[in-house]
């Protein structure tokens, strides 16, 4: 027992409520607003010419149809997004660093798996390496021979 009248499951708990809560209530005009800020990363060439989504299509002082067609695609995603903020707030709470996404691809190009790792910095890079390769090999294999499904590339996962 604590000196508090409540646990650490009580306050991730919270935590997480609050995190989906944000997600869920934030506005178009919220995500305009990030737009207009934010750097597109396919813009990120290195050679200092980043564009944010407004100088990306040109947006002036009016909103411009291919600036509000991205911004609801961009709430679509993020309605349609899994609600992982339990799983984020434990993560962070238990000190462990998420890696990218493992994902197998169907046919009609969306995915029948994905598998997120998270690992602890107390594990040497080789460490972690070789325990992310032989999960994805582990995994892969299970998804192959049970849907038949091949692993998508990292930089596509």
């Amino acid at each position: 027992m604590t000196d508090h009248p409540y646990t650490n499951a009580d306050l991730r708990a919270t935590a997480a409520e609050v995190v989906a809560t944000a997600i869920q209530e934030i506005t178009p005009s919220e995500i305009a607003d990030r737009m207009d800020r934010n750097y597109v990363q396919s813009t990120n060439s290195g050679d200092g010419n980043r564009r944010t989504w407004a100088q990306l299509l040109n947006r002036g002082d009016l909103d411009t149809t291919e600036f509000l067609a991205a911004r609801q695609q961009i709430d679509d995603l993020i309605r349609d997004a899994a609600d992982v903020s339990e799983w984020a707030i434990q993560l962070g709470a238990a000190g462990l660093t998420p890696h990218p996404a493992m994902a197998w691809q169907s046919t009609t190009g969306g995915y029948d798996v994905a598998v997120q790792v998270a690992t602890t910095s107390m594990l040497t890079d080789a460490a972690r390496d070789e325990l992310i390769t032989e999960i994805r090999k582990a995994v892969g294999e299970t998804v192959y021979r049970v849907l038949g499904l091949k692993p998508v590339s990292e930089a596509a996962a």
